[in-house]
């Protein structure tokens, strides 16, 4: 996986969380449907070979 490509999952990934966020921190059917919006996206993505996912990673919280 390319420097390039791990950045461009990293930033679909944080995306993705600040999404889910989003909608725990203030629940209701405009944030949910925001973050299927997103997920949607990240699938498409995926599926389509516009990101590459790494087979494995390690997460630092």
């Amino acid at each position: 996986m390319s420097k390039s490509s791990r950045y461009e999952w990293r930033d679909q990934q944080a995306s993705l969380q600040e999404r889910m966020k989003g909608f725990m921190a203030n629940p209701g059917t405009e944030q949910l449907e925001a973050v299927l919006a997103e997920m949607r996206a990240y699938a498409a993505a995926a599926q389509n070979g516009s990101i590459e996912i790494p087979e494995r990673f390690i997460a630092f919280s």
